[in-house]
């Protein structure tokens, strides 16, 4: 098979695999969430089990928020990278994982913001209605309320969205 032909085939089979993924809905999905750095868990590449929630709407199931340490600080603001999953509502089963990075706002006197971007980086494959999310991109963004202020967080609301 010659160059050119090869070319025109992988280039239709981007597009065709894009426009499947434009195609799909959105999934949204609220969250609650506590904050369990204070416990001191760690997964096996070093990241801090930092927040652990649940997640309500087009996913049902329990979220968990992996965050790799140190963090970077400028000012109020905290720079972050995590891993993400969600689970079955009886934590057996990991239905969707990926990474993200994002802003820690601490602002005097009120909640803490923040807000994320990052990809869907596995599906369980027991689980097929979730194959269009593999490889998609994600947002999510909260707040949260502090047990001392402006040091350690304590439980917060906000959204998931895969795109």
């Amino acid at each position: 098979m010659n160059l050119v032909k090869l070319l025109f085939i992988s280039a239709c089979m981007v597009f065709a695999t894009t426009a499947v993924a434009k195609d799909a809905a959105p999934l949204n999905a609220t969250t609650e969430y506590a904050f369990v750095g204070h416990l001191g868990a760690f997964d096996a590449e070093g990241r801090l089990l930092a927040w652990e929630g649940t997640t309500s709407g087009d996913i049902e199931g329990v979220i968990r928020w992996w965050m790799v340490v140190p963090f970077s600080i400028t000012g109020q603001v905290t720079h972050f990278e995590e891993r993400w999953e969600i689970w079955d509502v009886n934590m057996t089963f990991l239905l969707l994982e990926g990474y993200n990075a994002g802003t820690t706002t601490n602002r005097p006197g009120k909640s803490g913001v923040w807000r994320s971007n990052g990809i869907v980086t596995y599906v369980n494959p027991g689980f097929p209605e979730l194959d269009e999310w593999l490889g998609r991109h994600m947002h999510e963004s909260g707040e949260f309320s502090w047990f001392i202020q402006g040091e350690l967080p304590f439980l917060g609301t906000g959204i998931f969205r895969v795109n």
